[in-house]
């Protein structure tokens, strides 16, 4: 140029159809990835997150009845009911722990729906046919599935608390 400047050169690549690229960055660092792989390593976090969250509460609701239920027996089988004032607060107790777990659970329930509906659609970005979100075996009944038996282990677990608080005030009469 005649002014005294350098001209820039640009060169701009060809949309590629197939394969796009995302840039990345890590620190200082940029990376392009390729789309697929970005798809394929956030969906094998999301399984990760989803196997975590469900084999957690798969523990909790086996460990749950049995704890609870060798505590109740303990409690109940060694007291007399004349001198039965503890149990009452070790009822209040028990159902208020057993609420914070279920509120606990709730929210894990919510937390893998929400991974599973990612899940789906990240398997149908990638062309997945049978994946393990999209392709969920159905309730059994309608309504039978992981959520009933949680359900059903934590009221079970309540009542059996409220059953010890019931015997504490039996014995303050």
């Amino acid at each position: 140029m005649s002014n005294g400047r350098k001209r820039l050169n640009i060169k701009r690549e060809p949309k590629k159809s197939e394969t796009q690229l995302a840039q990345l960055t890590y620190g200082k660092k940029k990376l392009a990835m390729d789309q697929e792989q970005i798809l394929l390593a956030e969906y094998t976090e999301l399984c990760k997150s989803y196997h975590a969250i469900s084999d957690f509460r798969g523990k909790l609701l086996a460990l749950l009845p049995i704890v609870s239920g060798a505590g109740i027996s303990l409690l109940i089988g060694k007291s007399d009911l004349q001198n039965s004032s503890h149990l009452l607060a070790a009822g209040i107790f028990g159902v208020l722990v057993t609420l914070g777990l279920f509120f606990y659970e709730l929210r894990g329930i919510q937390k893998c729906k929400s991974l599973i509906i990612l899940g789906g659609k990240i398997e149908s970005e990638l062309k997945i046919e049978l994946g393990q979100f999209r392709d969920r075996p159905r309730r059994i009944a309608g309504f039978i599935g992981a959520e009933t038996a949680g359900w059903v282990i934590y009221m079970a677990v309540l009542l059996a608390w409220l059953y010890v608080a019931w015997v504490g005030i039996c014995g303050l009469r």
